[in-house]
């Protein structure tokens, strides 16, 4: 009989979030990465020789932020994949350099929970068996052969529960430590997540294309294709937080996971990236859009057009049937990397979506 006595303890993830900015260390004594406000730094050393080294590793990078928008969008009708993707790069090339040993701790549990579960599932495959025989030799054999069969699904069983033991223990712990000031920052922009949780309609959007406004008649200057998603706090399924995760879910490439000082982005198939908060570039406007379906009931309609119109903007009378467009102004949200993240959402509350954009910028700011 085989035990899997392996029981792996993974290092945890500290964060110490004080006016003096964050301080992070991953890893356990001797070799550890502690992220501060100045730089990220390795740590390496034999403990109890007095051997030590610090070295810094990775870059900061400065973010934009505008907030204006003055074109008109517009909903693709069509069902099709059209050009102007507005997708982030593949998940390999996303990963800030100084969050690097995290990511590598990352991907050891996921490995290491693919083959648990493997071998769970194999396992419950043999108990099955092994229960289906010892029933037949219950009812064909006795005595000692009987007793056999029976231990052994004893055994497995126990082998089953050991699995499920280090399945469970399976994961990285983030713990979290805010100072007074920092905590009121953090609160702060808590408050207005939960603020944009009741947003009524929250959309990704997939693609965005210019498109000729002479020739299609149309007052909107681009067309998007644009798909409702879902905001929650949530966190994956191999770490546990004192904060969970700001959960943005994404209908083209990986959803976004937001902690204290970073940000996971993770695909269906376990593929994912680690974002230091300080490389993010959030670019906050309203977006002017026609819209022809439902007007959400936290939307303001600021404008109107028509569906045809002429370069001053009247109707077109040349077409029949012409018909009014209520223009309503939505908050748009860019969230981007200097090296690929680039997602794209519209909000229909622009007052709370651009609350969120502020404090989560004011929060930044202050790491």
């Amino acid at each position: 009989m085989r035990f899997r006595k392996r029981v792996k303890v993974f290092p945890g993830f500290h964060l110490n979030l004080s006016k003096s900015g964050i301080s992070s260390t991953l890893g356990v004594n001797g070799a550890s990465v502690n992220f501060t406000k100045k730089g990220s730094y390795l740590n390496t050393g034999i403990p109890g020789t007095g051997l030590y080294d610090r070295k810094k590793i990775g870059t900061k990078q400065n973010s934009n932020f505008t907030d204006s928008s003055e074109n008109i969008e517009h909903k693709s009708n069509s069902t099709q994949e059209i050009v102007g993707e507005i997708k982030s790069a593949e998940t390999d090339k996303l990963t800030s350099a100084n969050l690097i040993e995290l990511k590598e701790t990352l991907e050891e549990v996921y490995k290491d929970r693919i083959e648990l579960n493997q071998e769970i599932i194999q396992t419950k495959k043999e108990i099955k068996s092994a229960k289906t025989i010892r029933i037949v030799a219950f009812i064909f054999v006795v005595g000692l052969f009987v007793k056999a069969f029976k231990n052994k699904v004893l055994d497995k069983e126990e082998y089953l529960r050991d699995l499920e033991n280090q399945l469970e223990n399976s994961f990285i712990n983030i713990d979290v430590e805010f100072d007074k000031s920092f905590e009121e920052k953090y609160n702060g922009l808590l408050n207005s997540y939960n603020e944009l949780l009741t947003t009524e309609v929250i959309w990704d959007i997939t693609s965005s294309i210019q498109q000729d406004m002479k020739t299609t008649r149309s007052a909107a200057s681009s067309v998007v294709t644009r798909k409702p998603v879902k905001f929650k706090f949530d966190n994956i399924d191999i770490i546990k937080s004192t904060y969970p995760a700001f959960h943005f879910e994404n209908k083209n490439g990986g959803d976004l996971y937001i902690y204290p000082a970073f940000i996971i982005f993770t695909t269906s198939d376990n593929k994912f990236a680690l974002i230091d908060i300080k490389d993010l570039e959030l670019t906050f406007s309203q977006q002017r859009f026609l819209e022809e379906e439902k007007i959400p009931s936290d939307t303001k309609i600021i404008d109107k057009t028509w569906a045809k119109v002429n370069k001053n903007g009247s109707p077109d009378k040349r077409f029949k049937g012409n018909y009014e467009i209520p223009i309503v102004g939505y908050g748009k949200l860019e969230i981007k990397t200097s090296f690929g993240l680039n997602e794209l959402y519209s909000f229909s509350s622009f007052e709370k979506s651009g609350q969120f954009s502020e404090t989560f910028l004011e929060y930044k700011k202050a790491i």
